[in-house]
């Protein structure tokens, strides 16, 4: 029984988590197929969206008040998209549903009405600890669009709780054996304060891993500072020779030298730079929260994008897993030593919490956690 995955490419974390969880049920044995919102979309959506993208990494204001104008997705899908989707879904007799953004509860609540009451099974997956965009618009047209699906929100902030976690399957480093660096980024998009940072951490003492975004360029004369680049060419919605998603190429970047793009099945290789760091320095993203989390990596956190990253700062505050930047500066002078014990308060957690794929797929009734003697634990 093949799991579907719903994800979006209007901000990186409602792709790549998609893509991890996605990894982690073929580790159980379970069959996926991900489908990434903007391919419902017509061409000039997708130009839209590319434009929108340079626009907000440029201009963070702009961004911010994007968020405030209403959308109603389901009026910029592209019937004739929308009508293949559902065929193939229809001749897989898909049932089986992660959903990680609000765009596709249309594309659902459609597929629903030609399956004439074949029952379906539909996780709602959160990526942020109270609603993003995607799922305030939904709720503004569509009240109640959760109703007949399972919820299930990894970072709480009504509870103050971790409900689960998605792994990565790539070791941690210990803290002790980590560089004295930090990985400095805006998002999938590039958006927020980051740059505005950069003198100041280095000053502070720390080598710095930069993420550079469009036509960024590195410095001639870099110092401690390391650049890195997804592919700017690469888009969330473009699908690899195998006809799957792929997680975002990715390279560092020499002022000098041929960049070489390159990326893994099972994960992405941003991860694999940030889990070598004492923090990440970021907005407090749902996506970031995620690669803090799973590699027990800090986050010290810049401005939100609006209120529902907010509410992850102040979770992730209050939980011991990250803190603001200013007040890491004013409080604790920029120092390390508050960085290590929110790493240890992050590896305490992770121990004993679920893992989201595994916990998904109980949810889903494809996947059983009993063990039976002579038997690998699991089974479908």
């Amino acid at each position: 029984m093949k799991v579907t995955i719903l994800c979006s490419g209007f901000g990186l974390g409602f792709y790549t988590p998609g893509l991890l969880i996605e990894a982690g049920l073929h580790r159980l044995g379970i069959g996926t197929a991900v489908h990434v919102f903007e391919n419902v979309l017509p061409e000039s959506a997708r130009t839209k969206v590319d434009q929108n993208r340079k626009a907000y990494h440029d201009n963070f204001k702009i961004a911010l008040m994007s968020q405030k104008i209403p959308q109603d997705m389901s009026e910029s899908i592209d019937p004739e998209a929308l009508e293949q989707l559902l065929t193939l879904w229809c001749e897989e007799d898909r049932r089986h549903f992660i959903c990680l953004s609000g765009h596709w509860l249309y594309v659902l609540e459609q597929y629903r009405s030609r399956r004439n009451g074949v029952p379906l099974h539909i996780e709602l997956l959160y990526m942020d600890s109270t609603p993003s965009p995607s799922w305030k618009n939904i709720e503004r047209y569509r009240p109640q669009f959760a109703e007949g699906c399972g919820q299930l929100t990894l970072f709480d902030r009504a509870t103050g709780s971790i409900s689960c976690y998605i792994d990565v399957p790539v070791p941690l480093v210990p803290y002790e054996e980590r560089e004295h660096r930090l990985f400095i980024h805006g998002g999938g998009w590039g958006m927020g304060t980051y740059r505005d940072k950069l003198d100041e951490l280095e000053a502070a003492g720390y080598g710095l891993d930069i993420m550079l975004y469009n036509d960024d360029a590195p410095d001639a004369q870099a110092g401690s500072r390391r650049y890195y680049r997804m592919d700017p060419h690469w888009r969330t919605w473009q699908t690899g020779v195998d006809g799957r998603h792929i997680f975002p190429p990715f390279a560092e970047v020499h002022s000098d030298e041929e960049t070489l793009y390159r990326n893994q099945e099972e994960y992405h290789l941003l991860y694999v730079r940030q889990r070598r760091m004492k923090a990440i320095v970021s907005k407090p993203g749902g996506g970031t929260m995620t690669d803090s989390f799973a590699s027990a990596t800090p986050l010290i956190m810049l401005e939100p994008f609006g209120a529902h990253e907010k509410d992850n700062a102040d979770l992730w505050e209050e939980l011991g897993f990250g803190i603001r930047y200013e007040r890491w500066v004013s409080e604790y002078g920029g120092g390390a030593d508050i960085l290590e014990k929110m790493h240890t308060d992050l590896l305490e957690a992770k121990k004993r919490t679920p893992e989201c794929s595994r916990l998904i797929a109980q949810r889903l009734g494809l996947y059983s956690t009993q063990t039976v003697p002579g038997v690998k634990e699991g089974s479908r």
